[in-house]
């Protein structure tokens, strides 16, 4: 009752007030460009690009003012590391801010209304931080699946399958995460391997995770790593790339494709996996069987 309260009496009527705002100031915000889905899959699939990606909840990190998200909290270096990436000018890694300076042309009426609302109170923080003389990949290039209609999301799965297939992928996640289990996402890889972080706060242990990679990583051109892990994948794919590896932060792929899978009109828990836009834990765990193959693939708990 509560909840139902506060959103009737302060959150629609301040989500209405800024989506106005919005519409009164869109047209004087500086124009940001992209590239194309494209080529964003091509420079990462012949070009063996990194891709570091940005959202809102990165941006209030940098302003120290985020809400506890991924149960990470602000901190003046987090801070100092995000903005660095966003600002760098690395020719092999693509940093990806969202696309939604534009029309949303395939996204739902919630999601246009929210980023109406988000960008009229924030606005000025993007328009701070992003070069009008510089292309973006899209970072919701990740987000293929939940919000968007009538949306080829089979293909872009597809694409993003193609990326890793064959290659030695090491994934950098949350104890909860477990990306890609008990489906193919990731059936068409040479090899798996995965670096246990921390769900809540992965930043304080951000050096050594660093570490433990620079130290155990070799020669191979066929490694890539895949990192699921808040903002600190958008830091961490930052300088696995400068170290001469390619690494993307791959977000929420793995969740958005299992509502592919099961057809799913809302955010809904996901069995096995913390899913923390749909209430967090999961209720029923994976068979042994499945769970034994993915004990098999950590070389590293931090």
């Amino acid at each position: 009752m509560i909840i139902a309260l506060y959103r009737r009496v302060y959150a629609r009527p301040m989500i209405k007030f800024y989506a106005l705002k919005f519409s009164l100031i869109k047209n004087r915000m500086s124009k940001v460009h992209y590239y194309t889905n494209e080529e964003t899959f091509r420079m990462l699939k012949t070009e063996n690009k990194s891709l570091s990606r940005f959202g809102d909840g990165e941006i209030a990190w940098i302003y120290k003012d985020a809400k506890a998200y991924f149960g990470q909290s602000n901190s003046e270096e987090l801070s100092r590391r995000l903005k660095e990436v966003l600002l760098s000018t690395e020719n092999e890694i693509l940093i990806g801010v969202p696309d939604f300076f534009g029309t949303l042309k395939y996204h739902s009426k919630e999601r246009q209304e929210s980023r109406n609302a988000h960008l009229g109170k924030y606005y000025y923080r993007w328009m701070e931080l992003l070069d009008s003389n510089k292309k973006y990949s899209d970072s919701l290039i990740t987000r293929t699946y939940n919000g968007l209609n009538n949306f080829n999301s089979k293909q872009m799965f597809e694409q993003w399958k193609d990326v890793w297939n064959g290659r030695n992928v090491i994934l950098i996640e949350g104890g909860q995460t477990r990306f890609g289990v008990g489906n193919d996402l990731l059936e068409h890889a040479h090899s798996v391997k995965r670096i246990i972080a921390p769900s809540e706060n992965a930043f304080d242990k951000y050096h050594d995770i660093i570490d433990f990679v620079n130290a155990n990583t070799n020669a191979s051109s066929n490694d890539l790593y895949l990192i699921a892990l808040g903002p600190t994948a958008t830091i961490l794919s930052y300088d696995i790339a400068k170290m001469g590896y390619q690494a993307i932060d791959i977000g929420h792929l793995d969740i958005e494709y299992e509502w592919y899978l099961k057809n799913a009109t809302k955010k809904i828990p996901v069995r096995g996996k913390y899913v923390n836009e749909a209430g967090g834990t999961f209720g029923i765990d994976f068979d042994e069987e499945t769970l034994e193959k993915y004990n098999n693939e950590i070389v590293k708990v931090i």
